[in-house]
């Protein structure tokens, strides 16, 4: 990437507690491709590769980027349409062993829709710069205790259980989709609890199952499961405020390879650059 292309901030973060602190690094997208970016997660079987897609009316694709922020691939997504896309997670599905990238249509405004979707597709080894997915798999979803808006979902990487955080109540609702879902019936999305947050926008889980990132437009929290507790309790708990540079519309965050940092995407407003932040310890 052209070096005047790349916007390299780092500074260091000290919180008010002043036990620790954090540096970040932005570095401007190279392309415009995703400039409604409502979801990340990092590959498992791509090393330094990042997914990406944009929500409501956006394009059936995945897009693939590096963490300088260049656009490596676009994976389409056959047959489907972009009503609402909003988090899109990756996993071992602990049953077949393989890869997936998973893409979460929960994006409801209104609470108006009757079921939500869950589109799952084999996670692609990128030796072309446009892919077509060879398999896609759809799961319809209610929730139990009606429609809602949600834009924040991750995999269990213990279980293959997935979870959806709600976003606008003043708590928003944990809920989980047992494993494995079927795409032959309806799956139902069980309430366990709630979070301390509004306006959650994203979440993801880090590759052993301790820790989760929960984003909305303001904050970063992050949640330790102690042993033996369970996803939801670690949820209902306090979580640690992250450092978080604001962003102009942030939708999204993965965890790094190490699980030790972390990646954050908001949409492009206006003509500002879109900047892919990312978070070391």
């Amino acid at each position: 990437m052209n070096t005047k292309r790349i916007l390299i901030i780092t500074l260091i973060i000290v919180l008010s507690t002043g036990l620790y602190a954090q540096e970040f690094v932005g570095r401007e997208l190279d392309t415009r491709r995703i400039d409604e970016a409502s979801g990340l997660a990092l590959s498992k079987i791509n090393p330094g590769i990042l997914y990406s897609h944009n929500d409501s009316g956006g394009e059936a694709s995945v897009f693939a980027i590096n963490t300088d922020g260049e656009l490596i691939a676009e994976i389409i997504v056959p047959g489907l349409r972009n009503r609402d896309w909003e988090d899109i997670a990756t996993a071992i599905d602990p049953g077949d062993g393989r890869a997936y990238i998973y893409i979460g249509e929960i994006g409801d405004n209104r609470a108006v829709y009757p079921s939500i979707y869950i589109y799952r597709i084999p996670e692609p080894k990128l030796t072309d710069s446009l892919i077509s997915a060879e398999t896609v798999e759809i799961f319809e979803i209610n929730y139990e205790d009606g429609a809602r808006d949600a834009e924040a979902l991750f995999v269990d990487p213990q279980t293959g259980d997935i979870y959806i955080i709600s976003k606008r109540e003043e708590k928003v609702g944990i809920y989980r989709l047992a494993h494995p879902l079927k795409s032959d019936e309806l799956n139902l999305a069980i309430r366990l609890g709630e979070v301390d947050m509004s306006w959650v926008t994203a979440a993801d889980i880090s590759s052993d199952g301790s820790k989760i990132l929960v984003k909305n437009y303001t904050e970063i929290r992050l949640f330790e499961r102690a042993e033996g507790e369970s996803i939801a309790e670690a949820l209902m708990g306090e979580g640690k405020k992250m450092p978080y540079e604001i962003e102009p519309q942030g939708e999204a965050i993965c965890f790094d390879k190490a699980d030790k940092g972390y990646f954050t995407l908001s949409e492009a407003v206006g003509d500002a650059a879109q900047i892919l932040y990312y978070y070391s310890d």
